[in-house]
């Protein structure tokens, strides 16, 4: 891959954390099961840490992954149309030195009416997908439909922001006004938690409980 450099390889997670402290790092693949540390615990030992991609053949995990904010979980045996897909999405939000995250994930352009339009995401509501296309619901102002497959906006949208809650439904954390183990209430329109996506949805709501 034109845009990936490799830099080093570890044996363990004690022989990565020492070539992780020369700072020399910017994307981690990380596997799971290693000797003396596995991969999870490795990542709850780091107090600052590069991108990681975890690539494992044990899919018990993600959820753990995801919440100690890994940028994607690759299962083996891993496509390279998936390895490239978990890098564009690392590229989407790596954010530049100059600027601050908030800067970086302001605002995103969608194509629509033949021209790209300009959304603010602290403005998006939730996103409805329809086949190839998407409804963009925002706090003000009519929907935006897009010719945009829904799976393209998820690994565009900054995670720490938006949460994919239903095969047809993204939803903004910050607009949530309220929710159960199967709706997210947003604009006074219920939104549906899909089963396959219950559990990591719940999950990373939890740190917006008092």
């Amino acid at each position: 891959h034109d845009q990936l450099v490799l830099v080093g390889k570890c044996k363990n997670a004690l022989e990565a954390n020492e070539f992780l402290q020369k700072g020399e790092v910017d994307l981690l693949f990380l596997d799971i099961e290693m000797p003396k540390l596995n991969g999870i615990d490795f990542l709850g030992i780091l107090t600052q840490r590069p991108k990681v991609i975890i690539t494992t053949a044990y899919r018990e995990y993600a959820i753990q992954g995801f919440d100690l904010e890994v940028s994607d979980y690759l299962l083996k045996p891993i496509s390279f149309e998936r390895f490239v897909k978990a890098i564009n999405r690392v590229l989407n939000t790596v954010v530049d030195d100059s600027h601050t995250a908030s800067e970086e994930h302001d605002y995103i352009y969608i194509k629509a009416d033949k021209k790209m339009v300009q959304v603010f995401l602290k403005e998006v509501l939730y996103i409805e997908g329809l086949s190839n296309y998407v409804r963009i619901f925002l706090s003000r102002g009519k929907p935006i439909i897009s010719y945009q497959k829904l799976s393209y906006l998820e690994d565009v949208l900054p995670s720490s922001d938006f949460v994919r809650c239903h095969r047809s439904y993204i939803a903004s954390f910050h607009h949530i006004e309220s929710y159960s183990n199967s709706i997210l209430e947003i604009g006074g329109k219920e939104i549906p938690i899909g089963g396959r996506y219950r559990e990591i949805t719940l999950k990373r709501l939890k740190p917006f409980e008092a």
